[in-house]
């Protein structure tokens, strides 16, 4: 009861300070448009423009000219205006709320996360601004702030499966993996459609060397067929299986969709130099240098390669373009050393 009090003893002077800057003169409307701009955005910020000059201390004017200059991707002239519709109403939370979208947009993250917090406090019902608020807070690793956020929403809000999906990119980042499974589970359960969910489990299951991963890789799939992220995915986890059979087979589809995939290359190559298949993996990496000059990985196999045929000279080219592109790299000193 007590610390309920002091809530909102807190809450009815912040509102009064708020009152008190409204009470200053009326700010300048010099966030004018550029008079030769023909835009019809341009067009009705001029109009919003006489609107404000008749009627100054309306803050709703200079409201409806940020949205126009937002959606002009004016931001600083956004910013300027939400600032003068606060300056004259400082009790309304859509505006502090709009100003947090802008900011953060200009990547100004702790001038947006206070205009969030004011939003919230004028408004607890503002469950956007909450949200954003959390989406922030994960942005800059601040995590548990993010999920005290998340999991107060959620008691509101059960059936949000963005929630638990945020709930689940929270607990990733902070290794908590079987956390971040469960909630990505639950997101899945709540909405099925949730690709992001669905391929996260996948990516989490893999790197525990789980076959569950497979199921997720083939329901990321079926979402998005067209997507390569899940095929080249599934493509690694049963290469590093040593199902190189059904690897080279999600690869293939992989090139499929996207034949300047370089990497799908490089890995199909990779497959055949273990399978013993020596002279396909020098024409996948050949094609693999020929996307993309600066793999160092496929000049060091290539080199590899030739070494291992007695061509020292080639050996030592393709060792020495590998270091080129990666001069810390300790394995491709030793074999450069080696050949020399």
């Amino acid at each position: 009861m007590k610390m309920h009090l002091i809530a909102s003893v807190q809450k009815m002077i912040f509102i009064s300070l708020l009152l008190l800057i409204a009470c200053k003169d009326n700010p300048k409307n010099t966030n004018l448009p550029d008079p030769n701009d023909s835009t019809a955005n341009a067009t009705l910020a001029r109009k919003i423009s006489k609107e404000i000059d008749a009627d100054p201390a309306n803050p709703e004017n200079f409201y409806q000219r940020a949205q126009v200059y937002i959606n002009s991707k004016f931001l600083s002239r956004a910013e300027a205006d939400l600032q003068s519709a606060i300056q004259l109403d400082s009790t309304n939370d859509q505006y502090f709320f709009t100003l947090g979208r802008t900011q953060y947009a200009m990547n100004e993250t702790k001038n947006a996360a206070q205009s969030y917090e004011k939003a919230i406090l004028l408004n607890p019902e503002n469950k956007e601004a909450s949200l954003k608020l959390a989406d922030l807070y994960f942005v800059v690793r601040e995590h548990q702030k993010s999920l005290d956020l998340l999991n107060k929403l959620l008691k509101a809000d059960k059936t949000n499966p963005y929630l638990y999906h945020m709930l689940g990119m929270n607990y990733k980042e902070t290794g908590d993996t079987a956390r971040a499974i469960y909630h990505f589970q639950t997101a899945i359960e709540t909405d099925p459609t949730d690709y992001a969910s669905t391929l996260y489990i996948a990516n989490l299951l893999a790197a525990q060397k789980n076959k569950l991963a497979l199921g997720y890789f083939d329901a990321a799939i079926k979402l998005k067929p067209q997507s390569i992220e899940p095929y080249f995915a599934k493509g690694v986890f049963l290469q590093q299986s040593a199902n190189y059979a059904s690897a080279m087979v999600v690869y293939k589809k992989v090139i499929t969709l996207d034949p300047t995939n370089f990497l799908a290359f490089y890995n199909v190559g990779y497959i055949n130099y273990e399978s013993g298949y020596l002279q396909s993996a020098m024409e996948n990496w050949d094609i693999t240098l020929k996307l993309n000059p600066t793999y160092a990985k496929a000049w060091f196999m290539k080199g590899l390669l030739y070494e291992e045929s007695k061509d020292k000279k080639n050996a030592l080219k393709h060792y020495k373009e590998a270091l080129a592109l990666d001069p810390q790299n300790s394995l491709y000193q030793e074999s450069l050393s080696r050949v020399k």
